[in-house]
């Protein structure tokens, strides 16, 4: 928050990452400790947390505003957690795979799992992971073709407005 206040900025979401997202999609102890601390440090901010996750109904009950996030590159488990990194078959390879991935889960409204399995949800925002080389090519073709369908780009607060 002060590196944004120095350039004149202001920071309007909080994203929790990695580890700690991840507990926090099952734990709901740790998604409410998550959700209270957002809360805490500014009751406007808007939580972007993965669907179908115990982060969203933690944001929810704090009274934060609430934003469902998919991942366009990481499959899914019947439960709606991601598949972990160290299973076969939880990376997504490739942009157009992604994009599939992507168009089936908008178009259904619901993340899809590695079985088949439809969770409803409300998808507002896509992540795709930054850790790998198809990382741009993947979120241009992401952008063209969720542009191609008839969505429109917006920030995370204009989701909200």
């Amino acid at each position: 928050e002060a590196c944004a206040r120095t350039q004149g900025m202001r920071v309007t979401h909080v994203k929790p990452h990695g580890a700690l997202s991840n507990i926090a999609c099952a734990d709901r102890k740790i998604a409410d400790a998550i959700a209270r601390a957002v809360h805490r440090l500014d009751p406007s901010l808007i939580l972007l947390a993965p669907a179908a996750s115990q982060l969203i109904y933690a944001g929810r009950d704090q009274g934060l505003p609430v934003v469902e996030e998919i991942f366009a590159d990481r499959a899914y488990l019947d439960d709606g957690n991601l598949v972990p990194r160290s299973q076969p078959g939880a990376m997504i390879h490739g942009a157009e795979a992604s994009l599939a991935h992507v168009m089936r889960m908008v178009e259904e409204q619901a993340l899809i799992s590695i079985n088949g399995k439809r969770i409803p949800v409300k998808p507002q925002s896509i992540c795709v992971h930054g850790d790998g080389p198809e990382a741009v090519a993947t979120a241009r073709a992401i952008r063209a073709g969720l542009q191609a369908a008839g969505f429109a780009m917006v920030t995370i607060p204009q989701l909200l407005a």
